[in-house]
């Protein structure tokens, strides 16, 4: 009786067997694994002589996936298939023993090659039963005579359609697998493919009455990766652990005697010394390229990779950046790194300033900080750190930089440069507060030792920038803070760009609009290479902001696209920067008479929870004004929506005192109250918006707006007046606000002269930028341009459109036009006689009489003056 290896729980070898079959027993009940299964009995269907090769390193499974299948699955699936369960040893005679598994008695046929020969015959009494057969050949690797290998390859080559070939392996065996692979025949499993999967890896604790949490299952699977026999030795060592379930696994990270027994034994034992030293050096690194392992060894690394691949050793491979990444298995490089750990101090440490030095010049700058930390010499780290920290911040790294700092080098937090850093992840994420504080200690740090280590130039450059942006983001003067009056020479990309950025925004924000883009353009020079793209983001997202305050609507729309487009190129989604953009571009399109996008207002008006644990939007107020301005544009509930709109707006002037969003967005929130009769909501805004920004042509126009319900047309012209005839010039939007405000008032007032020149100058700007938004905000507009159209010159083109863009809007209480109706109707503003449009149309006087009176019953006019103003009123011309 021929015995076949195993495992016991231990991970030690054990021999049992079936009597009949020859397919192994366990000392356990095997894991249950339909996937598998499935896929097995998928290359038994195929009924084209197929081959499996499942490859994997000791205790993956391989054994006993297949042989519970073998034994329990393929008997009820495939009742009529025969089984031939061969366990190979160093002194099995490979071709006797199948043809006994198969009770085959065929001879070999005497040629030179006698392994070909009797596979050949084997091959000919298969052919001859009509009976489909599986046959396992396990530990295949260990046919090592040529003879033997030759005829293996001939009888995997040659096999009968009824026949399946299982081969379970911890390398592949030297043949010429490309050779089934080009007929479709050969079917490759790996020990990914037999990894236990969460579910399994339950399964199969509960077995060993190891129940495990979450938190525990998945410390498991990442210390074990599914790996069969670690993932029951480690049920066995929680099952007998005294301590909790969580200290246990924690515990596991270092291998027990029981795991390094069985890696140690079957695998490691096995190496080379060249290979054991490679695995030593490079399991310092959690990752690493071929460069690197060149640089941590001295060279030759891709040799000895080809070897690793060769055996099989359980290793994984991943592209990223262009490069191809490898990493070991938890269990293994635990091993390798305790070894390492004991090479001594100093070479250790030289290892991590390897790794550390390749990883930073490939731009892996988190991966290079976690191997300086491990040095015991804070002076590579400082010098890291002044070059590369902005970048860590920049790349949304900050919060885990510090952490990680405090824990190993608390000394170095003590820097104003990295205080000012810290200042500077704060106010990426919304923290004010919190930046200000970091500003201050940063502020006496100096004072105690005004030594950095940074050098002079780099935390004076950070100082400016971040006091440039605790101004911008609080509202405060910028008046005392010394901008340099010419950008440095670029040398050091993120802190000069991020310099440029911060300054720019705060001499835009304070009226200097042409440096403060110069700058902007500066920094997006500076950050188009070596810089993390979010820089690059803020400084496209600052230069919308410059273009709207600058009232170029159009510019500022295009701006933020682009911006959103560097975000969805760059993966840079959810940030602040991002939100801001959409803002500007949603805003853009909203006075320009866009209908929202619903996915826009989606992304303004959520929130989430902030560092400090509360609850708020992602990007601040401002954009949340913005998204709730859009909702209720669209929003089925107008009354809840503005309702939203209206604390928004409040929690804004409550948040931040800074100057609102150019292009009037006060008064369109208050515009867009009194449009479904909120006037008590819009005049407490009014007020507080007037309490908190005081005297602006945004609270004016609000205050006009206001005015404007409560009938009082001379106090409108009179609030509005300053905003049209002030000499620094106002808004685009809101100038086109308030002619259109003085317009509807002379209208209400009768004086006909000074309303058309009203609404030609408003039409003048709007046409300019192309800004619609207040034409449907100021109640009367549309009539007015209804009354006055086709008489508006060069900008009687965009009052159409205008015109046009407020149709979906309008009421038509009259019954629909004909298609004739229509055409009639259109020749009607040309004063043409009846006689004429009958010409036209090529038909009689009488039938364009009769389509005529159909279109006075159906508008209720009575004249054709009449008809033509209905019919623009209601938007049919």
């Amino acid at each position: 009786m021929t015995t076949s290896p195993t495992l016991d729980p231990t991970g030690r070898p054990i021999s049992r067997a079936r009597s009949q079959s020859h397919i192994p027993v366990f000392p356990f009940a095997p894991v249950s694994r339909p996937r598998l299964h499935t896929a097995l009995d998928a290359v038994v269907d195929n009924h084209n002589g197929g081959v499996l090769l499942v490859c994997g390193p000791v205790g993956v499974g391989k054994t006993v996936a297949v042989a519970d299948w073998a034994a329990t699955y393929l008997p009820r699936s495939h009742p009529d298939t025969r089984t031939a369960w061969l366990t190979v040893r160093e002194q099995t005679a490979l071709w006797p023993e199948l043809r006994s598994r198969l009770r085959v008695h065929a001879a070999g046929t005497g040629q030179p090659a006698a392994g070909v020969g009797e596979a050949d015959a084997i091959l000919t009494a298969l052919a001859g039963s009509a009976e489909p057969t599986v046959v396992v050949i396990d530990d295949a690797h260990l046919i090592t005579d040529p003879l033997a290998l030759a005829g293996l390859e001939y009888f995997l080559q040659n096999a009968p359609p009824t026949v399946t070939t299982v081969l379970c392996a911890r390398f592949d065996p030297p043949i010429r697998w490309h050779l089934l692979q080009l007929h479709s025949r050969l079917t490759r499993w790996s020990a990914p493919d037999l990894a236990l999967s969460p579910e399994e890896a339950t399964r199969l604790c509960d077995g060993h009455e190891c129940a495990l949490d979450q938190q525990g299952l998945r410390a498991l699977m990442s210390l074990t990766e599914g790996w069969a026999a670690l993932v029951r030795i480690a049920a066995i060592y929680l099952t007998a652990s005294s301590s909790e379930n969580t200290d246990a696994l924690t515990a596991l990270a270092r291998p027990p005697h029981a795991f390094a027994d069985l890696l140690v034994g079957e695998l490691i034992d096995t190496l080379s010394p060249a290979l054991r030293q490679f695995l030593t050096c490079t399991s310092v690194p959690e990752e690493f390229t071929e460069q690197l392992a060149d640089e941590l060894v001295g060279g030759g690394a891709a040799h000895l990779l080809y070897e690793l691949d060769r055996i099989n050793f359980p290793m994984t491979t991943m592209s990223r950046s262009g490069r191809v990444w490898y990493s070991y298995h938890p269990m293994l490089r635990a091993y390798f790194l305790a070894e390492a750990n004991r090479l001594g101090q100093d070479l250790c440490a030289d290892l991590h300033l390897r790794a550390a030095r390749q990883l930073t010049a490939v731009g892996e700058l988190q991966a290079a900080l976690t191997h300086l930390l491990a040095v015991p010499d804070h002076r590579p780290l400082a010098s890291f750190l002044s070059e590369h920290a902005l970048a860590l911040v920049f790349a949304d790294h900050g919060e885990s930089l510090f952490d990680a700092l405090a824990a190993a080098a608390p000394d170095v937090l003590t820097d104003p440069f990295l205080r000012l850093l810290q200042a500077t992840d704060a106010l990426l994420h919304g923290g004010s507060g919190s930046a200000q504080a970091y500003r201050d200690s940063a502020r006496i740090l100096a004072d105690d030792d005004p030594h950095s280590i940074a050098g002079p130039y780099r935390l004076d450059a950070l100082t400016v920038a971040v006091d440039a942006e605790l101004a911008v983001a609080t509202g405060a003067d910028t008046e005392p803070i010394v901008f340099p009056e010419r950008m440095p020479p670029a040398d050091r990309p993120d802190l000069d760009g991020y310099l440029a950025v911060t300054t720019g925004t705060a001499l835009a924000l304070r009226g200097e609009l042409a440096r403060g883009e110069e700058r902007l353009r500066i920094a997006l020079s500076r950050t188009r290479s070596r810089c993390h793209p979010r820089l690059r983001l803020i400084a496209v997202t600052r230069l919308a902001v410059t273009a709207g305050l600058a009232g170029s609507i159009t510019t500022m729309r295009q701006r933020a696209e682009r911006a959103c487009a560097i975000a969805r190129d760059h993966e840079l989604l959810d940030l602040p920067e991002t939100v801001h953009a959409t803002a500007l571009e949603a805003y853009g399109a909203y006075l320009q008479g866009s209908d929202p996008h619903p996915e826009q207002i989606r992304i303004l008006c959520a929130e989430h929870i902030r560092r400090d644990g509360t609850p708020g939007p992602v990007a601040g107020w401002l954009p949340h004004v913005v998204g709730t301005l859009l909702d209720c544009q669209c929003s089925e509930a107008p009354g809840t929506a503005t309702d939203r709109l209206r604390r928004s707006i409040g929690r804004l002037l409550d948040a931040d005192p800074a100057p609102i969003l150019g292009g009037s967005l006060l008064s369109a929130a208050v515009w867009a109250l009194l449009g479904v009769n909120e006037t008590t909501a819009a005049r407490q805004v009014v007020e507080r918006a007037r309490t908190v920004l005081g005297v602006t042509p945004d609270t004016v126009l609000s205050t006009a707006a206001l005015t404007a319900v409560t009938g009082n047309h001379h106090t409108v012209i009179n609030q509005v007046e300053p905003v049209l005839t002030a000499t620094s010039g106002a808004h685009p939007v809101a100038r086109l606000t308030g002619w259109l405000l003085y317009a509807r008032a002379h209208h209400q007032l009768g004086n006909d002269s000074k309303t058309r020149e009203a609404v030609d100058n408003g039409l003048r700007i709007g046409a300019t930028h192309r800004v619609s938004r207040p034409f449907f905000d100021v109640p009367g507009t549309i009539d007015l341009l209804d009354y006055y159209a086709g008489c508006f010159g060069h900008t009687s083109a965009f009052a159409d459109s205008v015109r046009s863009g407020h149709r979906s809007r309008r009421r038509v209480q009259h019954p629909p036009l004909t298609a004739t109706e229509l055409r009639i109707l259109q020749q009607l503003p040309s004063g043409r006689t009846t006689q004429h449009i009958a010409d036209d149309l090529s038909v009689s006087i009488n039938t364009v009489k009769t389509h005529l009176r159909g279109i006075y019953a159906k508008l209720g006019t009575r004249s054709r003056m009449e008809t033509l103003q209905e019919a623009r009123r209601s938007g049919l011309l």
